[in-house]
């Protein structure tokens, strides 16, 4: 299934009106890219509370670094907006915290001049200003890195599968044998496996079955041609799940694979109730 593009659950979670119908049905039905809308729209929500009445520690310049560099914003934006003065809610504006020779100069014979007032005022208005120019700043930091993050996990993505990862190296895995999975007698569950070889040489077998009304659990086993031998390689819990094949195993001898109704009586052998069973073919 492809996903949402993860710009676009951004700009959503922005409340940013964006999206075709086919978009908004994909939504509706995929759980991924709900859950992965709520998260971001909650990231929105942390980022973006009101502030007054709550005493916030302020966040080190490195933090409007990472946001100005990861937004492209213009260098004439790169200071800190709230490493030069703060505001108090309610309070007077304080003293910068430069040093001493910033510092206003004490009144001379009980008179104001004009001068020493007059830079005071603008700065306590950018300075009211400023903090709510970078608390949004910072939401849309935070959606975006958290959709980078996402996406770096596989969660979201063009595809809806996981993105390789840039240190990967070497060949990937690879398909050595197939099989499709014919439900039994008296049981509806069919499917598919297929064995992949990992770089390091080891084999994995990818089991995909419906769902079958069963009395116990669901075995996973190969077999010899004949069924006289059979190895357990775990339990299949859900729809889908992958078991690593024993090194010792040789495929060419043991090529059926068999998922079993197991009952719940401790026996760890076969139960003779095969629910579905297919043999592997080498790929071509």
């Amino acid at each position: 299934m492809e996903h949402l593009d993860a710009e676009l659950l951004s700009l959503m979670a922005l409340g940013e009106p964006l999206g075709t119908d086919a978009d908004a049905d994909h939504l509706a039905s995929c759980p991924v890219c709900s859950e992965t809308l709520r998260g971001l729209q909650h990231a929105v929500h942390i980022a973006t509370l009101d502030s007054t009445g709550i005493e916030l520690e302020q966040p080190g310049s490195q933090n409007w670094a990472a946001i100005h560099q990861a937004l492209g914003l213009s260098p004439a934006l790169a200071t800190d907006p709230l490493s030069q003065h703060s505001v108090a809610p309610g309070g007077p504006p304080e003293r910068s915290a430069i040093g001493p020779a910033t510092e206003q100069a004490p009144p001379n014979n009980g008179s104001t001049t004009a001068s020493a007032s007059t830079p005071i005022r603008p700065r306590a208005k950018n300075r009211a200003v400023r903090p709510g120019l970078w608390m949004m700043a910072a939401a849309a930091g935070i959606v975006l890195g958290t959709a980078a993050g996402w996406i770096a996990a596989g969660v979201i993505g063009h595809t809806g599968t996981p993105a390789p990862s840039s240190t990967q190296s070497g060949p990937a895995s690879i398909v050595v044998a197939r099989a499709p999975l014919t439900p039994l007698p008296t049981h509806t569950g069919g499917g598919d496996a297929q064995v992949e070889r990992l770089p390091d040489g080891t084999r994995q077998l990818m089991i995909r079955l419906s769902n079958d009304h069963i009395a116990g659990f669901r075995g996973v086993w190969v077999g010899s041609a004949d069924l006289s031998k059979m190895v357990s390689l775990g339990v299949l819990d859900g729809d889908s799940g992958i078991f690593t094949i024993p090194a010792g195993i040789d495929l060419a001898q043991y090529p059926i694979v068999d998922i079993s109704d197991q009952p719940y009586n401790g026996d760890p052998t076969h139960s003779a109730d095969s629910i579905a069973r297919g043999t592997l073919n080498a790929k071509k």
